[in-house]
């Protein structure tokens, strides 16, 4: 059986098998005004063939049935009525003649090229969806006219289907059709037939070629009508008669899962699905009560397609324009924060350049105030006495000591001598007198020692102001002549060649930093020569012959210096350093930082001299041509020195020397010591960061407030704009059956 047929009653299968497999070759009747020229197609009762109208030369299709009985004639006749009744429809094929007394009876219709839309999706397979949706509302139009003159179609499949010279579809195939004051029941085509349909003793309803309607929108999408497959078909095929196989559809549709297939389509919307789901409900409650609901909810699909694109522009947009908004606001706020953080740093640069050349100023003016007191010192007759005292009543044993090897007998003698003593109770009294200068604020710098050497550089006298410094051996007879301190040198000679090869200093000198060999502490020493009261002339300056017998130094603790006002706190943000600039292996360690304190701590409970922060090469060339906003500060590397990690915005400037005495107008020299300035950069760039981060929290919450604002917009749109033009439903009282029960026939073909 081929369930593509309209199931049949009256008549078996035999008389069926006979007609279908007959092959006219010539028409049935020759009918006048049209030239016959092949067949199109025969059913049970009836011949379709393909005529040309010898008038107009136009191609007809001409329907024959064969026989002139009750049912053939109902046929006839109800097919007839029903397409005049609808001549007026553009979506259904008109009816050009009728021949009532022919033999046999026939009518004359529309013929289109293009065939039905069975053979479309025969041909081409599953259709594109906005053909199907394209298709589907022209076939539901035809309906709903239909339905408008009083006829339902009841046997709705795509072979019903024709499609015209534009490819668009007309309802064809009326013998099944019922009016909708019948009340006798009409089977249509298995897997297209609504499940109440396939009932002998069902009443003609819209929800039928609703049914069908949505069977062709499934097949059309599939390429196969719903519940179809080879298993079905072959159970169908075991019915043995008409009831029993309209019992089996029935069962199946009522038994078997909905069908899925039309959601696997690529690119298929959910209400196209929804569409053609409520349209093959099985339950009639849920089924579009008529095609006209089926219109609508196409129309409502096309209207929310059509305003898709302008639900996404107005979504997408305004969210891209915020993405465009955060991201240029990051951009110029980033862009903003990088441009004041280096215009602070550099600012910061410029202010710790002069903070640097104000401290070297000061601490100028500090080792001025040195050098006038070691000159004034020097130029003492007391002192100048004592020291020729001791190098006359002393002569034999400095000339000894001076000689290589072991002199600790001799050096005993020179300590013990009177004249010595006195000298060193000298020197204490001065010592205690610049105490006393520097508490009474006169601007003498804060000292450790004072001693006296002879020419020979032999040690004559020292004082101590630090306590843990008068231990160990007492350096009063060794010689020191290599000691830049005495000879007036860049750096210390080598200690290991003889006195005489060194001579003492002429002028006033800052000696070479040194380090303390018990505390660790770095020194510097303030030298002056002393003269014979014979080599100086009224001017002051001695004659380059004259020699000096002895040289007076005053050494200080570089970590004493205040080199800035606002220093004094360790964890502060801000504070100057010491670097030595010599040459060599020396060249940027740290004399003066707030972490020496500690390692020099360490160093006297350890009794050995520890590592210190040397600042590395490449550093320190920045430092010196300008500064740096990134320093790294080297004392971060030790124990205890991480407060001092991270980057520090430095600038470094020379410490210069006073004028000669004697020549006022000569140009200052410059002495290895660097004062350094260093200021933390995050303090620098705190303020700008914060503020950078408050301006992307503000960017944030605008950007939060414009999308709250925007949702909300578009929750009111969602909510309330789409009932706007829509139109007022179908009443549904109108269920075009009726509750009368009369005696059913059933039309054949």
């Amino acid at each position: 059986m081929n369930s593509d047929h309209t199931q049949q009653q009256s008549l078996g299968e035999l008389q069926r098998a006979e007609q279908m497999s007959m092959h006219a070759t010539r028409p049935p009747a020759d009918i006048p005004g049209f030239r016959i020229e092949k067949l199109l197609g025969q059913g049970a009762f009836g011949q379709v063939w393909l005529a040309r109208d010898l008038n107009t030369g136009r191609k007809v299709a001409i329907k024959f049935y064969l026989h002139r009985g009750g049912i053939n004639w109902s046929l006839l006749s109800r097919e007839v009525k029903n397409l005049v009744n609808m001549s007026t429809g553009r979506h259904i094929v008109q009816v050009l003649g009728v021949g009532w007394d022919a033999e046999p009876p026939f009518y004359v219709m529309e013929y289109f090229e293009n065939g039905s839309l069975e053979d479309l999706i025969r041909a081409h397979g599953a259709l594109s969806i906005p053909h199907t949706s394209a298709l589907l509302k022209e076939i539901a139009n035809g309906l709903t006219f239909a339905h408008g003159k009083g006829v339902l179609h009841c046997d709705l499949k795509p072979a019903n289907v024709v499609l015209d010279h534009d490819m668009n579809p007309r309802l064809a195939d009326f013998g099944q059709s019922r009016m909708l004051d019948e009340q006798t029941p009409s089977l249509g085509t298995l897997f297209y037939m609504a499940p109440e349909q396939a009932d002998l003793n069902s009443m003609p309803d819209a929800q039928w070629d609703v049914y069908a309607l949505g069977a062709i929108a499934y097949t059309m999408l599939v390429g196969s009508p719903p519940y179809r497959t080879p298993e079905v078909v072959e159970r169908l095929d075991t019915a043995a008669n008409l009831p029993e196989r309209l019992a089996h559809y029935q069962r199946i549709i009522q038994n078997s899962p909905r069908p899925k297939l039309h959601y696997r389509r690529r690119g298929i919307d959910k209400t196209m699905c929804q569409i053609v789901d409520k349209c093959l409900d099985r339950s009639t409650d849920i089924r579009y009560s008529n095609v006209q609901q089926v219109i609508e909810a196409l129309e409502q699909r096309d209207q929310a397609r059509m305003r898709q694109p302008l639900y996404i522009l107005g979504i997408i947009g305004p969210m891209l324009l915020l993405v465009l908004i955060l991201l240029f606001s990051a951009r110029s706020i980033s862009m903003a924060k990088q441009d004041s953080l280096e215009r602070v740093q550099q600012r910061s640069l410029e202010s710790n350049n002069f903070a640097a050349m104000f401290a070297a100023r000061t601490l100028e003016r500090e080792i001025d105030s040195l050098f006038q007191l070691v000159e004034a010192e020097a130029a003492q007759p007391d002192l100048r006495e004592l020291i020729e005292s001791v190098a006359s009543l002393g002569k034999v044993p400095l000339l000894e000591l001076v000689q290589p090897g072991s002199h600790d007998a001799v050096r005993e003698d020179l300590r013990s001598l009177p004249e010595r003593i006195r000298l060193e109770e000298y020197i204490t009294r001065g010592l205690q007198a610049l105490y006393s200068l520097e508490g009474n604020g006169d601007g003498a710098a804060i000292f450790n020692s004072v001693f006296v050497n002879d020419r020979y550089g032999t040690n004559l006298g020292i004082s101590f102001s630090d306590p843990d410094e008068v231990q160990g051996q007492s350096p009063v007879g060794r010689n020191f002549a290599y000691r830049s301190y005495f000879n007036g040198l860049t750096s210390d000679g080598d200690p290991s060649l003889a006195a005489d090869s060194y001579q003492p200093t002429r002028r006033t000198r800052l000696s070479s930093v040194f380090r303390s060999t018990t505390t660790g502490r770095w020194k510097v020493g303030v030298s002056s020569p002393v003269w014979p009261e014979s080599s100086l002339p009224e001017s002051g300056i001695p004659p380059d012959a004259a020699q000096p017998i002895g040289v007076i130094t005053l050494t200080i603790n570089l970590g004493d210096f205040e080199l800035l006002a606002d220093s004094s706190e360790v964890d502060q943000n801000r504070f100057a350093a010491l670097v030595d600039g010599r040459s060599g292996n020396e060249e940027g360690i740290l004399l003066h930082h707030p972490i020496l304190p500690e390692l020099e701590r360490r160093s006297r409970e350890t009794q050995r001299v520890n590592a210190v922060p040397q600042i590395d090469r490449s550093q320190l060339e920045h430092l010196k041509s300008g500064g740096m906003v990134k320093y790294q500060d080297p004392a971060s590397r030790f124990d205890g020195g991480e407060v001092y990690a991270g980057d520090w915005i430095a600038a470094m400037q020379q410490v210069q020397l006073p004028r000669s005495r004697a020549n006022a107008n000569e140009n200052r020299s410059k002495s290895d010591l660097w004062l350094l300035v260093q200021e933390r950069g995050d303090a620098v760039s705190q303020p700008i960061r914060q503020l950078g981060t408050k301006l992307q929290i503000e960017s944030y919450l605008e950007i939060v407030a414009m999308l709250a604002v925007m949702l909300l917009l578009w929750f009111f749109v969602f909510r309330y704009g789409g009932s706007i033009g829509k139109k007022m439903p179908l009443a549904e009282s109108q269920t075009l059956t009726s509750n009368q029960h009369l005696e059913a026939t059933i039309d054949l073909e």
